[in-house]
């Protein structure tokens, strides 16, 4: 009998448009403070507006990768449009799985994705006190640049062949 834990199976792919279901069910393994750092404010879930937004993906101009485990979403990493000639990013992991890997291969596939289609640098809006997130984009591409407006950092994220 071994007393060693086993690590779960995680399953990472592109986000389908059947996998609405699923993404209703992942709000459930958010935390309120997890939701509020995703998206900038407070989100009452599953909002039907929100899952209709969050499943308009194209696999184009508008990607969402998703990660896999036994209890359904553990995590989604996505990039759309932002501005004139940029893309924004955003990532969010379920509570149970942060800092055990999913988020950080999300956003390397996702940034590989992205690089073969000409993109070369993401833009992120973070809370200015999510430190953990910082650290992140810093760990993912050294060469990121992070600024101060309005309550908020925003971030440049490059993407290159060892970064995002």
């Amino acid at each position: 009998m071994s007393t060693g834990a086993v690590r779960e199976r995680i399953v990472f792919r592109l986000l389908e448009p059947s996998d609405e279901r699923l993404i209703r069910c992942f709000f459930y393994r958010l935390s309120l403070d997890t939701i509020y750092r995703r998206f900038l404010s407070p989100v009452v879930p599953p909002a039907d507006s929100l899952v209709r937004r969050l499943m308009n993906v194209d696999h184009c101009r508008r990607e969402a990768l998703v990660a896999l485990d036994q209890r359904g979403i553990a995590g989604v990493a996505r990039y759309a449009p932002f501005g004139k000639d940029g893309y924004e990013v955003a990532i969010v992991v379920a509570d149970d799985r942060q800092g055990q890997g999913p988020g950080t291969i999300l956003m390397r596939r996702l940034g590989h994705i992205a690089r073969a289609r000409g993109i070369t640098s993401f833009h992120a809006t973070i809370q200015a006190e999510n430190r953990r997130a910082l650290r992140f984009l810093q760990r993912l591409s050294p060469a990121s640049s992070f600024r101060f407006v309005d309550g908020v950092i925003e971030a440049e994220v490059p993407i290159g062949v060892r970064g995002a």
